[in-house]
């Protein structure tokens, strides 16, 4: 399995290193499940880390273990045709879902992104509820 991270299941992992969606992603990686994000993800999370005066390296334990892609016109296109209307960082972490194919499941804490990424027909999940599940994958 491959999961696509957005930055707020990244941040809660980064800002939290004990909590539930840390423990989530700990198990995945032990399964030998893997991560991908956006670059944008990079960029999302030292800006948080900055804004909240901690150390970069604080993330380390999330970044390191992402492949990341990059933001080409290709991205920024399909991210522009979305509908409905979603925030324009949120249109770039979709797209580049999306765009990686069959077989990855964007994990989030956002419900409008969540709802969106369903209507795409992309597989979703929340590591805050995963007793929960919705048509289009575990969420």
């Amino acid at each position: 399995m491959r999961w696509y991270l957005d930055s707020s299941v990244a941040l809660d992992v980064a800002l939290r290193p004990l909590g539930s969606s840390a423990s989530w992603m700990k198990t995945e990686l032990a399964a030998g499940h893997e991560f991908a994000s956006s670059g944008l993800l990079k960029l999302e999370t030292v800006r948080v880390l900055r804004r909240e005066g901690l150390a970069i390296r604080s993330a380390g334990h999330v970044l390191n273990n992402v492949s990341f892609f990059g933001i080409d016109d290709g991205v920024l296109r399909f991210a522009a045709a979305l509908e409905p209307h979603i925030k324009s960082l949120d249109a770039i972490h979709l797209a580049t879902c999306s765009l990686l194919g069959t077989g990855v499941a964007l994990v989030s804490h956002d419900q409008q992104m969540l709802t969106v990424a369903e209507e795409l027909g992309l597989d979703v999940h929340d590591p805050l509820c995963p007793d929960a599940h919705f048509a289009g994958g575990p969420r």
